[in-house]
């Protein structure tokens, strides 16, 4: 039997190891790289697990950009841990591959395993790994042993209560396509021929793995913070306020509104909201402090409008048409917010991520700026450069579906409030 390899990679060096791949099969060998490997429909999850399972050599090709994914870093670690069991007997072997000289920020385990360093020279690497795969391989295969379960949960419950779902790692489509800019224009009128131009152009655009809150913040759960951090009630003095203030002396929210998205927050209390929340939680794991945020405008829009099943956006979190059945706008004519999960699961996106469309204008951690999207890196944007205000994202219950649009994008000054404006969480995948 052919020795079997497993390549772990980066993204960012498809052509690497599309290149190196193609070497090692020519050479006679057969193995696992995921660009080849997954096809649609299969559980990523599980298909890495047998992939790693089979394999007689891994290879991680390491660069900064490997070394810095999550992805990459459990799938070093299932190596290690299925190389350290006894039963297997130092199966797989592993053969670090360093395209980049990242040497110094390797962990202490990887830079003891003599490695190959294919910047300087590939074709003299090529052989050289050929050689010292061929020279083993004669060493009885062992059959595979159960891969130790590694399971990365599609769901969390953080420390306040509030349930946050996986966004995988991939592409997707950011922005308003050219067709779908006039179709907006035509349907809603020549305000929109300003509007939209900040939606464009639509663009390819890459995010790591993330969690995103369901739901957007209650006033249950701020009330949490309020209480443990001392900090001022929602409360404004306007007199479109005052079903929404909270009692200042009771330091509580309206009685009928427990549930209801938490409003009369302006950005600087709502990254204050994720600051306390990352100091009440500790990984499990490392024992460091998990880092909670706002979501990046690209995060918001990817969680609400990407279909990773067919690799479509959608206008709408939900498949189709706007429905009214199917979120707070004004075309419901509620006039006011409503309790959050209300229009789950029908007004939810792919993802399972409730409250995109409508009810409350969402805070985001970007900047704003109507012509980011011409100059936006296109891995994990994020505009930081400071302006005036801050992004907002999915309309509210007072806004139109022409606002309740995926790709929508609005904007406030990060100290003002609103009885219109609430947030969600975020936290990167670890």
């Amino acid at each position: 039997m052919p020795p079997r390899f497993f390549i772990t990679h980066s993204h960012k060096d498809n052509d690497f190891v599309a290149r190196l791949a193609s070497d090692l099969r020519q050479a006679g060998f057969v193995g696992f790289l995921d660009i080849y490997s997954l096809k649609p429909g299969d559980l990523i999850s599980l298909e890495i697990s047998r992939g790693l399972e089979a394999c007689d050599f891994y290879l991680p090709v390491l660069s900064y950009a490997a070394l810095a994914s999550p992805w990459c870093e459990i799938e070093i670690h299932t190596a290690l841990t299925l190389r350290n069991t006894p039963d297997r007997r130092g199966r797989p072997r592993i053969i670090p591959i360093l395209i980049e000289d990242c040497y110094k920020s390797m962990d202490a385990i990887m830079r003891a395993l003599l490695h190959m360093r294919f910047y300087d020279d590939y074709d003299a690497n090529l052989r050289a790994l050929i050689q010292t795969v061929q020279s083993v391989s004669n060493v009885t295969q062992q059959p595979p042993l159960p891969l130790p379960k590694i399971e990365i949960p599609a769901r969390i419950t953080n420390k306040a209560g509030q349930e946050m779902l996986l966004i995988p790692a991939g592409e997707f489509l950011m922005g308003t396509s050219d067709v779908e800019a006039r179709q907006v224009i035509q349907q809603y009128g020549k305000d929109w021929e300003k509007w939209v131009k900040d939606e464009q152009p639509q663009h390819t655009v890459y995010l790591d793995a993330f969690y995103i809150s369901r739901y957007p913040v209650t006033n249950a759960e701020y009330k949490k913070f309020v209480d443990a951090a001392k900090r001022d009630v929602p409360f404004s003095k306007e007199s479109w306020a005052t079903v929404y203030n909270w009692d200042k002396q009771k330091r509580t929210y309206p009685a009928d509104k427990a549930n209801h998205p938490v409003v009369l927050v302006n950005w600087n209390d709502a990254v204050a909201y994720c600051n306390w929340l990352s100091e009440q939680t500790l990984d499990k794991e490392t024992g460091k402090q998990v880092k909670f945020r706002l979501p990046t405008e690209a995060e918001w829009e990817k969680a609400a409008s990407w279909d990773d099943a067919k690799k479509i956006k959608r206008v709408y979190p939900w498949e189709g048409a706007f429905n009214k059945n199917k979120c707070n706008t004004s075309e419901s004519r509620i006039g006011g917010t409503t309790p959050v999960g209300k229009y789950s699961p029908l007004g939810d996106s792919m993802y399972g991520v409730g409250d995109m469309a409508g009810n409350v204008w969402e805070w985001c951690a970007d900047w704003y700026d109507e012509n980011f999207y011409k100059t936006a890196p296109r891995e994990n944007p994020r505009n930081d450069s400071p302006s005036q205000y801050r992004s907002l994202r999915g309309g509210a219950w007072y806004s139109g579906s022409d606002f309740a649009r995926c790709a929508s994008r609005s904007r406030g000054h990060p100290d003002d409030l609103g009885n219109y404006v609430g947030f969600r969480c975020a936290r990167s995948f670890s």
